[in-house]
């Protein structure tokens, strides 16, 4: 699946597709000296060994200890089509996943905090080699069959590392030096910029500029790590079942510039004033507005 989703990304640009630098380890004064300070992406393939995840986290672990728990789940790329959640029993969903050639379901159980819905796992990950050099910090799990999608766009200036706990990821990137190939939409996700490009429903005609845009990729494979530097362009495929666990993070300057910028468009947001067509409410099935 990763070479077919590589290959028509490719049939897309002018540029070639470069892969990104990979390591194995390195330390956390030398990783924040060599690609936090440079906003350089590298994935590291051997810094997740003394992780518990690795050895404890798949479906069966998760419906082991999801008893009782409801969840959000995404069906589709959500940033660039349509608004999509349901919520639930996190079981369910777990066995929707599970039986994915079944049902042929691309339910995703993404951007989950780890912290409030599985706050025994906290030890289970340790993304260090950001969070200690940052102010805020929020980690997330995301659990998905092969498939899902997550569209373009940017964290902002939240450092981000994706950690593949189990199965693997197709994750593209455009550095921000390349800002005006990348067509903006109007679409609204707080604390987040996003593109307009669809690569499953390219528009040449619209969005020429991306043809000319340089991407880098990372398959991931289970047990390595990617980071994502502030302001970088990603996009995410989900190649097999999937289970995986990220860090965002950024300092106290960072969190001022964000809030300044973002403090009246969410308090209009939360008004429905303001970006109504949003990646985080949805409508129910009584055409009620609600939040993810």
């Amino acid at each position: 699946m990763h070479n077919t989703i590589r290959s028509y990304v490719q049939d897309i640009l002018n540029n070639p597709v470069e892969e990104i630098k990979e390591i194995d380890t390195i330390t956390h004064q030398n990783f924040h000296n060599t690609y936090t300070k440079s906003n350089s992406p590298v994935v590291m393939t051997e810094m997740m060994e003394n992780w518990p995840a690795k050895t404890k986290w798949d479906l069966d672990f998760f419906e082991k200890i999801g008893k009782d728990k409801q969840a959000f789940i995404s069906k589709g790329n959500i940033r660039q089509g349509t608004t999509n959640w349901e919520f639930g029993d996190f079981l369910s969903y777990i066995q929707e996943i599970k039986d994915y050639k079944i049902n042929k379901s691309n339910a995703y159980l993404s951007n989950l905090s780890l912290l409030k819905l599985f706050p025994e796992l906290a030890n289970d990950v340790d993304f260090s080699l950001v969070s200690k050099y940052k102010k805020y910090n929020s980690t997330s799990f995301w659990i998905g069959p092969p498939g899902t999608i997550t569209g373009w766009h940017t964290d902002r200036l939240n450092d981000n590392i994706l950690a593949q706990v189990y199965g693997k990821k197709l994750v593209f990137l455009v550095s921000p030096d390349q800002n005006s190939k990348m067509p903006l939409s109007d679409k609204y996700e707080p604390g987040s910029k996003l593109c307009a490009v669809s690569m499953e429903d390219f528009d040449e005609n619209n969005h020429k500029t991306f043809k000319d845009v340089k991407v880098k990729y990372a398959l991931l494979e289970p047990h390595s790590m990617l980071f994502i530097p502030k302001n970088w362009w990603h996009c995410v495929y989900g190649i097999d079942i999937s289970i995986s666990s990220n860090n965002f993070g950024h300092t106290g300057i960072d969190h001022f510039r964000m809030k300044s910028s973002e403090v009246a468009k969410r308090q209009l947001h939360s008004l429905g004033l303001y970006g109504k067509n949003c990646v985080c409410h949805y409508y129910d099935d009584n055409g009620k507005r609600q939040k993810r």
